[in-house]
């Protein structure tokens, strides 16, 4: 009980400790896939399929298997969302950069109404993230109770208790820290959503090494055999899509 509980946690903490020297800060990304010139590499358009392939999405995937939990992996996610941006931002052409820190402190002063001072970061910091999320949730559910009241339906008046509220900040956090700006992925992606074979293959490192460094041999197997049955799922429908094809055809 207790001992197997005190293990998977120490194992965590050096899992942890691996994934974040990687993947945790944006020194932590030039490290693992160098640095561009001080003027710049990429576009606009190919900063911002960039910084979608650096996206921790994979590790939302590990919470909706069930093979982590979201305590376990908000903070990881909400660290390498931070970092994919400054990476991404730091590859980007020099004039992208000075329109993207105008657009920051002009977010900040409307949010803020303060600008950034000289280094300092535009992201929110995990105090700010949280108690934004805590906020957001709280309102959700005053809302649904005002719903039911309004529709005269039975309400049971089961408050929000502590536990319940944390584990729902943390996966809000874990899937916010997937998800991008859809305003400015339409003006920046390209429609058809190609990405080219040096983004595809650091997908594919991310992809692996939340395989080797986050799970266990024993959670790696669970994860191969989850994914598998998600698959042949996946055949079975396509090939029941087929056969009605070819009988209206």
């Amino acid at each position: 009980g207790e001992r197997k509980k005190l293990q998977r946690h120490q194992e965590y903490k050096i899992r942890r400790k691996m994934w974040l020297d990687r993947y945790g800060s944006a020194d932590a990304l030039r490290s693992t896939f160098g640095s561009g010139p001080p003027w710049g590499d990429l576009s606009p358009q190919q900063t911002r399929v960039f910084y979608h392939a650096l996206l921790p999405r994979s590790l939302l995937a590990l919470s909706e298997m069930g093979l982590m939990k979201p305590d376990e992996l908000a903070p990881l996610a909400y660290a390498a969302r931070i970092a994919a941006k400054e990476y991404a931002r730091s590859r980007c052409i020099w004039t992208g950069r000075l329109a993207t820190a105008a657009f920051d402190q002009y977010r900040s002063l409307r949010d803020r109404g303060r600008f950034l001072a000289p280094g300092s970061s535009s992201s929110m910091s995990w105090e700010e993230v949280w108690g934004k999320y805590e906020a957001q949730i709280v309102e959700e559910e005053c809302a649904e109770e005002m719903h039911i009241l309004k529709k005269k339906r039975r309400w049971k008046n089961k408050k929000l208790d502590q536990e319940t509220l944390t584990m729902r900040i943390y996966m809000r956090i874990l899937e916010r820290s997937c998800a991008t700006n859809k305003v400015f992925d339409s003006l920046f992606l390209l429609e058809d959503g190609d990405m080219d074979s040096d983004l595809a293959a650091i997908s594919a490192q991310l992809e692996e090494d939340i395989q080797s460094i986050l799970l266990s041999p024993k959670e790696s197997s669970k994860r191969e055999k989850k994914i598998g049955r998600i698959n042949k799922k996946l055949e079975k429908e396509r090939e029941k899509e087929r056969k009605m094809k070819r009988r209206a055809a």
